[in-house]
């Protein structure tokens, strides 16, 4: 048997009657917060970029598209809802999978069961069965996938879409399988690219490349039944010999699933996760210690692991968005506020002058312990005085310390409220919340799109 065609029948066994409550409720807390940081990334550039490019206005369709007062065509609406939904990189994450889940399905699912007019109960069985079969691919290829440079929410992430819109179309094992297979051609996304406006736009590509493998699946296309561990396949090209491991990916089939365990994270602050630990431990420290003054500090240091800092080492951010991948930035921002907000990253706030004072007296060092989402942060005060203090920050709010029912309504809100009126996001959250109720998702949509820009 295939690899795909195994994996194609593990999805499919999947039924919301015999998902525990609990999978149901956390389905719905990762629609909301991804519904909820695409609203709030609509009016960046990528998403803007994206839809003029497109000429959406040229070819309409019936299906939402975040950021624009016109409907577009569903593999459209995919690619620029993606793009929306990572433009912050404020979306939900998973550790096993070294990126974010559900941005790349949301979309996609969102889009093809708003041409189809599908209920909402439908819709979370698809989407847990996308987040099934992209965290299971993780399980087997990272983390060396992601250090050889691959961007996963893209690279596995368009599976995740493959998987969840060809559970939509009810499509047997046999055809499941030839969508996975198709859209081994569609996977892309490198790490280089961090940082700048085309990050999100790999999510884009990756849930309109899946959406568009489980059409075409759908409509008959074939492609190699073993794209994934064929000399030359998926798992050869983009992890190399000896690099992967099949028997993980595919084993547990009765196990827990990738959405309760170890499960989704949803994000508290508006940056790359790979910095949270070190936000935090700064947070922790200024709740202990009080409010610092600038002017006081003599040094700053930092500590996160080497797979973390990788990426987030950018001492002197350029732009907005090279801030939200700078923890020394970041960490500034913690030990002067106590928080990280939105504006932080908005305009010129990077180059605010106390923020780059401290640049300048900050250093980052990576760790290597067992445990890579600890941080550590180290103050140095003018008097000789030394405060520190340590965080272990997952990415996120896990199953082990979920978020509340109002605590994602509060961060939902702060989303919407940037590009649309109160009313109209406390209505949309409302749906989600009783989306296993949901007649048709147009019904989301339709609220969705009120005061649209």
């Amino acid at each position: 048997m295939s690899f795909a065609l195994d994996l194609a029948r593990r999805v499919n066994r999947l039924a919301i009657g015999t998902m525990p409550e609990e999978a149901i409720h956390v389905a719905k807390f990762c629609i909301a917060d991804t519904l909820g940081v695409s609203l709030a990334g609509q009016d960046e550039p990528v998403v803007q970029i994206a839809t003029h490019t497109l000429e959406i206005e040229r070819a309409p369709g019936p299906c939402f598209i975040f950021g624009s007062k016109v409907r577009g065509t569903a593999l459209d609406a995919a690619l620029i809802n993606g793009a929306a939904a990572h433009a912050l990189d404020y979306d939900d994450c998973s550790t096993i999978m070294g990126g974010h889940p559900s941005a790349p399905v949301v979309p996609a699912l969102l889009a093809l069961a708003e041409e189809m007019g599908a209920s909402g109960k439908v819709v979370l069985e698809a989407f847990i069965c996308g987040i099934e079969a992209e965290i299971r691919l993780a399980r087997g290829l990272l983390p060396h996938h992601y250090e050889k440079g691959w961007h996963p929410t893209s690279t596995l992430g368009v599976f995740g879409a493959a998987a969840a819109c060809a559970r939509l179309l009810n499509l047997n094992d046999e055809q499941l399988a030839r969508a996975l297979a198709i859209a081994v051609s569609l996977s892309n996304g490198v790490k280089a690219n961090f940082g700048t406006p085309t990050k999100p736009l790999h999510v884009g590509t990756a849930a309109r490349g899946g959406l568009m493998a489980a059409l075409l699946a759908r409509d008959g296309l074939s492609a190699n039944p073993n794209a994934f561990e064929q000399e030359q396949g998926f798992f050869d090209v983009f992890n190399g010999q000896g690099n992967f491991n099949i028997n993980a990916m595919l084993a547990d089939r009765d196990g827990a699933l990738e959405l309760l365990s170890p499960g989704v994270a949803i994000k508290q602050h508006p940056c790359c996760g790979s910095a949270h630990s070190a936000i935090d431990a700064a947070i922790k420290l200024r709740k202990t210690n009080g409010a610092l003054k600038a002017a006081d500090i003599e040094s700053i240091e930092t500590q996160t692991h080497a797979r973390r800092l990788a990426h987030t080492n950018r001492p002197d951010p350029r732009t907005g968005l090279d801030a939200k991948f700078s923890v020394q930035y970041t960490t500034a921002r913690a030990l002067m506020e106590g928080t990280i907000r939105f504006d932080h990253f908005e305009g010129d706030a990077f180059m605010d002058p106390t923020i780059r004072g401290l640049l300048s007296r900050t250093v980052s060092r990576p760790h290597n312990e067992t445990n890579e989402y600890l941080g550590r942060v180290m103050v140095t005060l003018r008097n000789g005085t030394t405060l520190r203090s340590e965080a272990v920050t997952p990415f996120g709010r896990g199953q082990d310390n979920p978020m509340s029912t109002d605590e994602l309504k509060d961060k939902f809100m702060d989303c919407a409220i940037r590009t649309r009126p109160a009313t109209v996001g406390g209505r949309a959250f409302d749906e989600v919340m009783m989306f296993d109720r949901l007649p048709d998702v147009r019904r989301l949509t339709a609220i969705l799109a009120e005061s649209a820009a």
